[in-house]
């Protein structure tokens, strides 16, 4: 089921990209940079430099050398607000406050580094603990600067406070507020847009949809609607559905039955308004579609086959809906149902390769061969898709032999991929365990590392320590990626030899080359805890 939600929600809602935001809080205008005198300029820059680098001590000592030499200069505010940055990032946040905040507070009221002084002196009291102090900051900061775009992100955090307080009537009176009454404009628009979004959620969780949907309206176009809504970071209406159907009492089961009716019917006139038009058809679908896995989540196949069976009658033949179908037929155990659809796509190759791969999910691999191997003599020019199909389908069905024969057979008819099927032909050796006939299929493909790999562990496989470890020792001076993996394989390579003191040595070189990685965990921990050697990740001097 989790592969089917994910197809269904992906051609719901295309691509979306979701924008990190955090507004100016350490940046100057660039207006103001040109009021700053050259060596002002130069001494700043030498501080920003350190800053971006996260050298957080040689920042301050530069923040601070500003202010002793240009303490009225433009940059003076700023500099302080930087100082008191880099004194959070050093963990020594109550100097960041009383030292740093608030100095930019009583020195330097009217500037613009002022409201974000206020911000920083909650958030770093909030990120303390000190949630009264935090509080108490905050709501200077909407006194004092209610139209600054401070004031947005000063809500946003007082939000954050009241789900951990689990203060439900402040956070929905904040989030309304950030969602209807706050002016969008400039740094404001993103937190006023993520306050609205998660407004929306909140009160699909009370079942009311028409609410929820009023302040998602407030974050995009109409027609955008119906992918934001079902979007899980920002309507989440299908994650909401299942977690209110899915539950064990009854009222809040019967809310998500509330929203689940609201949320599938609205979706609906959409997708029929907007069928109207051949522009917003895509649209349309889109929401139709959206309405169905609505359905699907809150557990009412019988409801989600309906709008699929609405969608057929109302746009005929389609071979995407009669996928949608034929996959619910399977969900339902239905599955003879499922091949009966597949066979209806106009796209006969298509639905001819679904059934196939319906057998495939039965572990009737034979069955799906046959149909890979007709498709392929159906259409030459899609013969080797179809014949790497039948050959995949053998192999899974552990018929080395037959898989062998179809990638021999494809390298005579697709001679432009053979080092693709003289590759497939080495694995499907190696997966069949016929280490021997495996290795000499490997030496006659370009897959380094991985046919060095895999022939080391067929050498081991038979027994042969020696011939892996000189495998090995290829790949470490080859692929520097691969090396701590390679050294590590030796250790174990010389543990099956027998040579007990070679692998200790091994070991011992893998934490000490290696001490920051996977491999370097694991070679201590045997060391540790297998030969009772105590050693050092990297030596003494980490």
């Amino acid at each position: 089921m989790a592969h089917v939600a994910k197809t269904v929600t992906a051609c719901i809602l295309g691509f979306i990209a979701i924008p990190a935001w955090a507004g100016p809080l350490d940046e100057m205008a660039i207006e103001r940079w040109a009021k700053l005198r050259e060596a002002e300029r130069f001494q700043l820059n030498a501080a920003e430099r350190l800053y971006r680098e996260h050298q957080w001590k040689p920042a301050a000592d530069e923040y601070e050398k500003f202010l002793k030499l240009y303490e009225k200069s433009e940059g003076a505010a700023y500099s302080q607000l930087k100082w008191s940055h880099c004194q959070v990032q050093l963990r020594k946040q109550n100097a960041a406050i009383k030292d740093g905040y608030q100095s930019v507070l009583d020195y330097f009221p009217d500037s613009p580094e002022a409201p974000v002084a206020a911000l920083f002196v909650g958030r770093t009291s909030r990120d303390m603990g000190d949630i009264a102090p935090a509080k108490k900051a905050y709501a200077k900061v909407l006194s004092s600067y209610p139209k600054h775009f401070t004031a947005a992100m000063a809500r946003l955090d007082l939000v954050d406070i009241a789900v951990k307080e689990n203060d439900l009537q402040a956070r929905t009176n904040l989030l309304r507020e950030l969602t209807y009454d706050v002016e969008r404009k400039g740094p404001t628009v993103e937190p006023c847009v993520t306050a609205a979004r998660q407004f929306a959620r909140l009160t699909f969780h009370t079942g009311q949809f028409e609410e929820g949907l009023k302040a998602l309206a407030t974050t995009c176009t109409e027609i955008d609607l119906p992918v934001h809504l079902m979007h899980p970071t920002l309507g989440g209406l299908p994650q909401v559905v299942s977690e209110l159907t899915g539950a064990m009492d009854e009222p809040t089961k019967k809310l998500g039955e509330k929203l689940t009716d609201a949320s599938a019917g609205w979706l609906k006139v959409q997708a029929t308004n907007w069928l109207k038009d051949p522009k917003t058809k895509p649209q349309a679908l889109g929401a139709w579609y959206a309405a169905a896995e609505v359905r699907r989540q809150a557990r009412q196949p019988d409801k989600q086959k309906v709008v699929y069976d609405e969608m057929l009658a109302a746009l005929g033949a389609d071979d995407q809906t009669f996928g949608y179908l034929a996959q619910w037929y399977k969900d339902n155990k239905q599955r003879e149902l499922a091949r009966t659809t597949y066979a209806k796509y106009k796209d006969v190759a298509a639905g001819q390769g679904q059934i196939a791969h319906s057998y495939e999910e039965e572990v009737k691999y034979d069955l799906a061969a046959e149909i890979y191997r007709k498709l392929a003599i159906a259409d030459a020019k899609t013969a080797p898709k179809w014949l790497s199909a039948a050959a995949m389908a053998y192999r899974r069905g552990s018929k080395p032999d037959l898989a062998i024969a179809v990638y021999r057979e494809l390298l005579t008819s697709d001679a432009t991929q053979a080092a693709e099927y003289h590759f497939q032909i080495a694995e499907t050796l190696y997966h069949a365990s016929r280490w021997k006939e495996c290795i000499q299929a490997y030496r006659g493909t370009d897959r380094f590392p991985h046919n060095y790999q895999h022939m080391a562990t067929s050498f081991r496989r038979l027994k042969q320590p020696d011939e892996a470890i000189t495998l090995y020792r290829q790949i470490i001076a080859a692929s520097a990626p691969h090396a701590s993996w390679a050294l590590l394989q030796i250790g174990h390579a010389q543990e099956e030899a027998g040579k007990k003191e070679d692998a200790i040595k091994t070991f011992k070189m893998v934490c000490d080359k290696f001490p920051k990685t996977t491999e370097g965990s694991q070679a201590h921990s045997i060391l540790n805890e297998k030969y009772k050697i105590p050693v050092t990740l990297g030596g003494a001097k980490d």
